[in-house]
Parts: C-alpha cells; structure tokens; sequence
C-alpha cells in the first residue's frame, strides 16, 4: 500500500534527518519541523523513534529494489544480468544519496535491520534482485559461461565496486581525477566495472 501524502512527507523528512545525523542523533521534532508538520502529529502516525526509524528502513529498501529495471528478471546471458544489476545499485546510489547512507550507516553501526530485511528476501521474495543475480551467478558457473567462483563471494565484489565510490567519495575523487566531473564519472564507472568483472569472469573474451 502506498503512503499516504502526510506519511510519504515524514518518510521524506525522517530518511533525510536519519541518514544524515544518525539514529541516536536525529531528533522527533527536528523531524516533525522538516516535515511541516506538528509533532503531535508525527506521533499520531510513529509512537515512537524506533517505530519511525524501522518504517523509515523499510522504505528506503523499497527504494533500492525499485531502482532495478524489471528486465532483470527476464535477462538472458549473465552478462545482460550483469549489466543490469551494476546499473541499477549505481542508479539507486546517485539518485537516492539519503537512502543510501541510511544502509550504509545501518551496516556500519551493526544494527540487526539490515539482516532481518536481507532474510525476509531470502525468504519471500526469491525474485529480489540481489537473489536474482545471486542465481544467475550459479548457473553460468554450472553451464561454463564463466569461471568456477563463489557466488556469494562475487555478489559482494560487485555490490562493493558498485557502493565504494559513493561512500568515499573523496578518496574517489583523489583517486581518479575525472570523478571532479561527477555525473560523468559514474557513467564511466558503470561501463568499467562491467567491463572488468564480465571479462575477468568468462571462460573467454567475447565481445559483450
């Protein structure tokens, strides 16, 4: 069910709040005033911080797995999987800069959020991306397509080369001088990253 306007300006302003300042940091009414709203109201929709926050998590996974084109459930060559999956976690990190550090900072604080979404996926969504490509890694392994390599440790190289400029964008920016001209930059990336990890994989060197 989609939020309703008042919720959809909550969740607006408590991700925006939470990435940036943290859980701990980030204050109920600082985010009934970002909202526009009066914080009786936020605590007619939230009861409580936690509330909010685990609300505000989920939306924000919402907001990730929406960010991959349906067209990777229909891919047919590990290599379009691929393509499409580098694309998409790309996107979602230029495109939803709040949400991504709102993960990001979940992760690194050790909360238990990010392993109870990750499970509930596992559990009833086979079709999530992540799960997806995490299939489509085993059967180009199994058909020969690409080389003998773990599935889940190649899920992670891929999601790490797709998230670390975003997390340190600074050393990017030291690192290669064209990341100074941003947009450009991870357009670049997404080529390269594909190009590296497709042709590192395969059993030969096709074109793509």
């Amino acid at each position: 069910m989609a939020p309703s306007d008042t919720e959809q300006q909550l969740f607006d302003a408590a991700l925006t709040l939470f990435a940036r300042h943290g859980k701990a940091g980030a204050r109920m009414q600082a985010i009934a005033d970002e909202a526009g709203l009066n914080k009786a109201m936020l605590h007619y929709y939230f009861r409580s911080k936690d509330q909010l926050y685990e609300a505000v998590f989920g939306y924000a996974m919402q907001q990730f797995m929406a960010s991959f084109d349906n067209a990777l459930r229909t891919a047919s060559s590990f290599g379009e999987a691929l393509r499409l999956f580098i694309d998409g976690y790309i996107t979602f990190c230029k495109h939803h800069t709040d949400a991504m550090r709102l993960l990001v900072n979940e992760n690194l604080r050790g909360g238990s959020l990010v392993g109870q979404h990750l499970q509930q996926l596992k559990a009833t969504a086979p079709d999530a991306p992540p799960q997806l490509m995490l299939r489509t890694i085993e059967r180009a392994v199994a058909s020969g397509e690409i080389r003998p390599v773990d599935a889940d440790h190649t899920l992670l190289s891929i999601v790490s080369g797709c998230l670390f400029p975003f997390i340190a964008r600074p050393t990017a920016e030291v690192l290669h001088p064209e990341a100074a001209q941003w947009d450009a930059f991870v357009e670049a990336r997404k080529q390269h990253l594909f190009d590296l990890l497709y042709h590192g994989l395969r059993t030969d060197t096709p074109s793509a």
